[in-house]
Parts: structure tokens; sequence; C-alpha cells
């Protein structure tokens, strides 16, 4: 899968699909984007060309290479010539079974058999999608995490009919482009990190809304502790290290038992309380001040940038998210 593909198609052209061509680009693929809404792929490709260009003021990447990347953006005007044109084909359209099901639908009519299908899905399973398609084998998820040209991370998932190989094949494919795939073994609804992030921010919006801290200070107490850690090792391995010479086993004999305790006073709920919802938005009002969402995005990158630096990158010439 690797070597065959030169050329992708992004279908969806919003955050997602932007992130999905600037990597693309970069990586010397030509880039095929595609959107129902045309203004869209005009937006998609100025992003992305934005992006580019952040990259290469970083460092990240040549003169050549962000020249380049900016004449393999190249828009369609049809689902059919996507098809035609992709060796690969990643899909980034809204988040609802119905709209999704009869692209995929399109798709496996208009694209050759042998086209691997990927979904950006945050959390739909692809089992449910690939029941409109002759041939399911091939469709699978490849979630990414926003912003996805520098976050490494990209959740593989199969359906319950994708081919085994496929997914083997597209964990190369993207361990090639600098990104770090995972692997799941069965589908759950938002795969594993999102479940892992739900998990959490359930906490953080309980704790504001118990007035046990405000949100701003709630937030420093994951960037500034668990935070740094997360960004090098897992859950399980911190905890692992926690338990000293006795290892995992250590940490859960002699301080699980304070967890417990914990898990016992969070919160259940399914659903965010309105009152919980009207407190946290109001705290991040009050922490972002009078910053914009472009100043926000742009401070936030460049720290990612800084932190992959050192964890990731391997020269100039490859990505901003190639690990090493």
């Amino acid at each position: 899968m690797t070597s065959s593909i030169k050329c992708v198609g992004v279908l969806g052209t919003g955050v997602i699909g932007s992130g999905w061509a600037t990597l693309f680009a970069k990586e010397g693929m030509d880039v095929f984007l595609h959107d129902s809404r045309p203004e869209l792929i005009t937006k998609c490709r100025q992003q992305a060309s934005s992006n580019l260009d952040f990259l290469f003021d970083q460092g990240l990447i040549s003169t050549r290479v962000c020249d380049e990347a900016k004449t393999r953006l190249l828009p369609v005007s049809n689902l059919a010539e996507l098809a035609a044109k992709s060796d690969y084909i990643q899909e980034s359209i809204a988040e609802d079974y119905d709209i999704k099901k009869s692209c995929y639908r399109q798709l496996d009519d208009l694209a050759a058999a042998s086209t691997p299908i990927g979904s950006s899905t945050s959390g739909l399973l692809m089992t449910e999608i690939q029941k409109v398609m002759k041939t399911p084998e091939r469709a699978f998820i490849a979630h990414p995490f926003t912003p996805s040209h520098l976050v490494p991370l990209v959740e593989l998932v199969p359906g319950r009919q994708t081919d085994p190989r496929v997914l083997e094949d597209a964990a190369v494919f993207f361990t090639s482009l600098g990104k770090v795939p995972v692997i799941l073994k069965k589908e759950v609804p938002g795969h594993i990190a999102n479940r892992l992030a739900a998990a959490l921010w359930r906490e953080a919006i309980h704790l504001a809304a118990e007035g046990v801290a405000d949100v701003e200070d709630i937030d420093k107490a994951l960037f500034a502790g668990p935070g740094l850690r997360w960004a090098i090792m897992g859950q399980h391995l911190t905890y692992h290290l926690g338990g000293g010479e006795g290892g995992y086993r250590h940490f859960i004999e002699i301080i699980g038992n304070s967890f417990e305790a914990y898990w016992r006073d969070m919160p259940t709920w399914t659903k965010i309380p309105a009152d919980a919802r009207e407190k946290i938005v109001a705290g991040v009002q009050k922490m972002v001040k009078d910053r914009t969402y472009d100043n926000l995005c742009a401070e936030r990158d460049e720290k990612l940038i800084s932190i992959i630096k050192t964890l990731y990158e391997e020269g100039a010439d490859k990505g901003a998210s190639s690990p090493s």
C-alpha cells in the first residue's frame, strides 16, 4: 500500500480534511480535494497553504518541500473524478450515518476495488457504514487527532468485514508519513483516545460544577502535571513507574484502594447537566479573555511544534509529525 499510493483523495475539506491535505501534500503526494460545497475546497487550499507556511517558518520543511506541496493541492469537481484519480481515499465528511452511507455507496461503485477508503470519523462504527458496500473489505477508520497534520496519532479501526491485511498496510502507510498508528482489535464507539478523553472531560466538568476549582485551574492541573507525562508515555506505563521497583502490580496493591475511593465519588451522568454547561462555558470565556480563535490556535500549534521537535522530528525535510 505504501509504495503504490502516489495520489490521495480527500473527501470533505473542513478542518480535518485540510489537515490531511497538508500532510499528504507535504509528503509528496498529489491531493485531490472534493466537497459538496465548492467554497470549502477553496478555504481548504488556503488553510493547507497556510499550514505549510507555518511548517516552513518552524524549520520543519524546506522551501522546496513547501512550494512543491502547494502545487499538489488539486480541486476536483465531482466524486467520480476523485475516485478515478486516487490510490487512497481519506473521507472526512459529516458525522452522520446516512450521509456517510450515501457517500460510501457511491465510492464503492466509482473507485477501483483495490482502492482503500479510510474514514476520519471520531466515533461512528465502520461495520454500520460497510453495510451499503459491495467491497466492504477495503474500508476502515483512520481517525486523526486535530490538528491532523501535526499530532502524530491515527487510530485504525476495522469494521466487521474489513480485510486485516488492509489495516496492516494502512499502518505501514501512515507510519511512512510520520504518523503513530494504533490498531484496534474491535470496534467501540469513540475508539480509544476519545473514550479516554470523555472520561476525563466528565470529571473536569464535575469539578468545575461542584466549585472545587476554577476552570482555568482545572486545566492547569492537567497540562502542568499529568499532561507532561502523557506526552511521553500512557497511563499504564506511567503507573507502572509509579509502583517503583515493584512495578504496576505494586502500584495497584498499594495505591489502588485510594483510586477506588475516587471512583466511588465520581459522577456517572451521561448528559452534561445544564447548570454545569453554563459554568464551564463561562469559565473558559474568563480564561480566554480577549484572545481570538486564531490567536489560540497559533499559540497551541507553536507549543505543539516545540514538543514534536523534541519527541518526533527527524529533520527539516520531514514533516512535523515524523516520529524518530
